[in-house]
């Protein structure tokens, strides 16, 4: 029995995954983080989908338990799991995707000068030494051949390789499960779908050039009116505006990759860099997904440029700015 620990929706999908994928053995039993609504929601819905054969999920808990002898977790950078592997780390250890920070992570696996700490978020010297020894249980692990990764992102060979002479073995899935479930729920109208960002709920971008661009996607659509799909951390500081200009705002607590996979052919996804461009051109292909760069101007003071490397579109469709046809944006495709 394999327990997987996850802290958000896109980290219990990528248990699941990993799990049919024949990569977590038999049996899989996940255990949801308390007190976080997006994830219950999505577990609902997993759930009424129909789990992969072989895997729970258990009643949420506040806190990983020890014990298991191979434990699945989606965060590095969480000081619940730092604390849980810088004590006594079960026998294996599986780290499953948890976006972009999965390439960080993988860094800091195989190289000497990236920290196990969020680029974007102050640590304090506790979190720090935490940190540490989180990095070097890790290390251990994978000297003995019992670290593995599990990721759905096209990872940069050179990087895999450098995780590989470290003794860490990366794996990937492309939602085979997920794509064989059938998308019995519309996805959204036939407009525009801008995927909203936490950008500004992380302090890491101003809000009201970020809001003016997308009232101008809303004001410009050819097609139809836009959906926004608001991000799971997005606060009022975002979605009170846009509401206000008559903007379609739609939960996000389902992940995209979830709730607009049965997207329309060659329906238009607008985003700033986000995982979900990537994994959408996976599950949507049907989609045109069109990535945008933050401008310069965008950002806040202070943002580090290790932050900014991080949030670079993988597509890039050109610096994000307001404009008078969002038909323009039909060239570019997914």
């Amino acid at each position: 029995m394999v327990e997987a620990w996850v802290e958000s929706p896109f980290q219990l999908l990528g248990a699941l995954e990993a799990h049919a994928e024949g990569l977590l053995g038999e049996s899989l039993d996940v255990v949801p983080r308390a007190g976080l609504e997006p994830l219950a929601v999505t577990v609902a819905e997993l759930t009424r989908l129909g789990l992969p054969a072989g895997s729970t999920v258990r009643p949420a808990v506040a806190a990983p338990a020890r014990g298991a002898r191979t434990l699945a977790v989606g965060d590095v950078f969480s000081g619940r799991v730092q604390q849980l592997l810088a004590g006594r780390p079960p026998h294996r250890v599986v780290l499953l995707d948890d976006g972009r920070a999965t390439l960080r992570m993988l860094q800091a696996l195989s190289r000497r000068d990236v920290p196990l700490v969020r680029p974007h978020a102050p640590a304090s010297a506790l979190r720090s030494a935490l940190a540490r020894v989180t990095l070097a249980r890790l290390k251990h692990l994978a000297r003995a051949g019992r670290l593995d990764v599990v990721t759905a992102l096209d990872v940069p060979p050179e990087l895999v390789d450098a995780a590989r002479r470290v003794g860490v073995q990366v794996h990937r899935h492309s939602f085979g499960w997920l794509r064989s479930q059938p998308s019995d729920v519309p996805a959204a109208g036939p407009g525009p779908v801008v995927l909203g960002s936490s950008m500004v709920a992380n302090g890491l971008i101003h809000a009201e050039p970020y809001l003016e661009w997308v009232r101008s996607i809303a004001a410009n659509s050819p097609t139809g009116p836009v959906t926004y799909r608001a991000h799971r951390r997005e606060d009022e500081r975002t979605l009170r505006p846009l509401r206000a200009a008559g903007v379609d705002v739609r939960s996000g607590a389902v992940p995209v990759e979830v709730s607009l996979r049965g997207m329309a052919l060659g329906q238009q996804v607008v985003t700033l860099p986000t995982t979900a461009a990537s994994t959408l051109r996976m599950l949507a292909p049907q989609a045109r997904v069109s990535e945008y760069a933050v401008p310069e101007t965008w950002w806040q003071a202070g943002v580090s440029d290790v932050t900014r490397q991080r949030l670079v579109p993988e597509v890039s469709s050109g610096p994000a700015a307001p404009w008078r046809r969002l038909g323009r944006l039909s060239a570019v495709a997914s």
